[in-house]
């Protein structure tokens, strides 16, 4: 039932268009912009946890914060239960795959691979409320790369 509620909340959401930004979203889809960044060095997520409205348009900005290693990051956002699987898939795909297996319903987002010192972003729709693992597809980095986006209905307006 619950990827049922959650397939029916993302159809009945307009998605943006892959790589725009809305600077002025309508008042029924309030933007939210999330910042994550990568613990320096370490294979970690800071904060682990962030927490976004139904409905919202997210602007998420991921900020590769390490100086010495050369590995890159990335942000994936996963329907509940499916990040391991998606990690999973990554590493089965190869060099050849890609980082996010291209078209694959498991994820919700993700951003491009990010350099030391860089910062990528993703635009996308939250999702039904719940909780939303996200990773790093980096080969090897989910066991330690990962977080949870809480996902709160929206407040009721009262006229």
């Amino acid at each position: 039932m619950r990827r049922r509620d959650l397939l029916g909340a993302l159809l009945t959401v307009p998605m943006l268009p892959a790589g725009r930004r809305a600077f002025a979203a309508p008042s029924r889809h309030p933007q939210v912009n999330l910042t994550i960044a990568t613990d320096g060095d370490l294979l970690a997520f800071k904060p682990t946890e962030l927490t976004c409205t139904t409905a919202a348009v997210i602007h998420l900005t991921l900020f590769h914060a390490g100086k010495y290693i050369n590995q890159e990051h990335d942000w994936v956002l996963t329907v509940p239960d499916e990040a391991d699987a998606v990690a999973q898939a990554v590493l089965a795909a190869g060099e050849a795959g890609g980082y996010v297996p291209h078209g694959d319903r498991r994820v919700i987002a993700s951003t491009k691979m990010c350099h030391k010192g860089g910062h990528v972003t993703v635009d996308f729709i939250a999702p039904a409320p719940g909780d939303y693992p996200f990773i790093c597809t980096y080969p090897g980095h989910a066991a330690f790369m990962r977080g949870i986006l809480h996902v709160k209905p929206r407040p009721h307006r009262s006229y």
